[in-house]
């Protein structure tokens, strides 16, 4: 008989950020091994991952100035 692991898409990404227990993440990873739907949940997961990751930005030096300057106006209005 087949043993059955079932993982949330939340133990999945939680796996993805390498935030499970070492237990959870070899089960996990066998599974990947075994079926082919979770490895490629998860392949796709860590596509989205590295996706916001890359995302990330900071403003520009001009909405700095922008929101410096509204807060300096607002400051001498007060």
């Amino acid at each position: 008989m087949p043993m059955t692991i079932n993982f949330t898409k939340n133990d999945l990404t939680r796996y993805v950020y390498n935030d499970l227990n070492e237990q959870d993440t070899n089960q996990l990873q066998l599974a990947t091994l075994i079926d082919e739907g979770v490895h490629q949940f998860c392949d796709n997961l860590q596509e989205v991952a590295q996706k916001i990751d890359q995302s990330l930005m900071e403003p520009s030096q001009k909405s700095i100035d922008a929101i410096l300057l509204y807060a300096k106006k607002a400051k001498l209005g007060a």
